[in-house]
């Protein structure tokens, strides 16, 4: 078992977030790794909070201040991409406005929620556009021309490359379907067909996301800033995602919340190994039961596809039974989690081990280390354990609460 990926390093090296909200400099978790989990939305990997309060309400106030200049550009943009769909409703593009007016902004209690688990926030103007055939090239090609007409073009990024490890210029843009390789993008030019190209989710959920930034948009850096578009099949597909996000993408959110580390080998019967096993299976049937199903449905829905059975979207009663009690499980193991991790904190080698992990220790010059330096950094340790175990028994409490409100809304009658 090992302490390191819980414990933060001791000296912070964080970014900006005017640094990661400008995407001429964004690092996405989307290039770099691909996408563990079956949800529908960019994520990363939940990150300890590294802020102080008066930082969080700092960038509880900008988002307040900019709120307003946000709903403005959301307007504009949704104008276009209605515009455009508009145009092209020959080719099977749509603007659904009941939907878009939902959430073109991202909400406070989000943008925070987000920030807390990634220290940036992108996405905080996004929007939905309808194309059912989602292997038409060429059609596409026409929709970014479009899209150029009034004023917007696919945002750039620069990412690091594993290999050379060095940057280079990518679109934003993802294509999550079967059957298109990057010979077919050749239609949308040498840039766009850099575009990453990954298969659907085993959920069966595939779209189009990318993020547009303004042509030419001399001012201010805000005005720059990447807004999200996501392409669904149609309203259907759009439905199941809102109900996917809410009863089975929330609570995975839950677990990405943990400081446990949940990809690491853990012995057999150990409190790691039970928590990672049971999350898994949690996921597995959420993701069977009720994503599959879902998404399944409404992509026949959507295109019309006569002969095929609507699946049952529905967790039977022993199903139920099993997910309430491998939560519980959880809840249950968290502490002698950490009651293993806190007896490892007695091995003044394994603290020497950590001190040397961490960056003041590798920046400084003088590389003994005194007992006293021990002593403090195992009061440090068994400070932050206690107060991850808390945050992790509240978010395994948060989770359970909301897979309470799944079992009711899709459990067996």
């Amino acid at each position: 078992m090992n302490i390191l990926p819980i414990i933060p390093q001791i000296q912070n090296n964080n970014l900006t977030q005017k640094k990661f909200l400008n995407n001429n400099y964004v690092i996405q978790p989307k290039y770099l790794n691909t996408l563990a989990k079956d949800t529908v939305s960019f994520t990363a990997k939940y990150q300890p909070k590294s802020i102080g309060n008066t930082i969080e309400n700092a960038i509880m106030h900008s988002y307040i201040i900019n709120e307003p200049a946000l709903k403005a550009r959301a307007i504009h943009f949704h104008k276009a991409v209605k515009k455009v769909c508009e145009r092209l409703a020959d080719y099977g593009f749509s603007y659904d406005e009941a939907y878009n007016i939902k959430h073109p902004v991202k909400t406070l209690e989000s943008y925070m929620d987000k920030y807390s688990r990634q220290g940036y926030v992108q996405d905080t103007v996004r929007g939905t556009a309808y194309w059912e055939n989602q292997n038409d090239i060429p059609a596409f090609k026409r929709f970014i021309d479009e899209m150029k007409s009034e004023g917007y073009e696919i945002a750039p990024i620069r990412v690091l490359n594993k290999e050379t490890l060095k940057f280079e210029k990518l679109p934003d843009l993802e294509i999550r379907q079967e059957g298109i390789s990057k010979e077919d993008l050749a239609p949308l030019g040498s840039f766009l067909q850099k575009a990453e190209i990954s298969k659907p989710r085993s959920s069966t959920y595939s779209d189009f996301q990318m993020r547009f930034v303004p042509i030419g948009g001399a001012g201010k850096s805000e005005n720059k800033q990447p807004i999200e578009l996501i392409m669904l099949y149609g309203p259907h597909y759009a439905n199941a995602k809102e109900l996917e996000s809410k009863y089975v993408y929330n609570i995975a959110r839950s677990f990405d919340k943990l400081h446990i580390d949940l990809k690491a080998k853990y012995p057999e019967k150990s409190p790691g190994r039970r928590i990672a096993n049971n999350i898994d299976v949690i996921k597995t049937r959420l993701r069977e039961d009720i994503s599959r199903p879902l998404f399944t449905n409404a992509y026949n829905q959507d295109l019309k596809i006569k002969g095929e059975e609507k699946m049952p979207v529905m967790i039977c009663k022993a199903h139920c039974d099993v997910l309430d009690g491998y939560m519980s499980g959880i809840r249950q193991k968290i502490p002698m989690y950490y009651r293993e991790m806190k007896i490892k904190l007695k091995d003044e080698n394994y603290i020497i081990n950590i001190i040397k992990h961490s960056n003041d220790y590798i920046n400084r010059e003088n590389k003994e280390i005194s007992p006293q330096e021990i002593k403090s950094m195992r009061e440090f340790l068994k400070n932050r354990l206690l107060t991850y175990e808390a945050e992790d028994l509240g978010s395994i409490t948060t989770a359970h609460e909301l897979l309470k409100a799944t079992i009711k809304r899709f459990g067996e009658k």
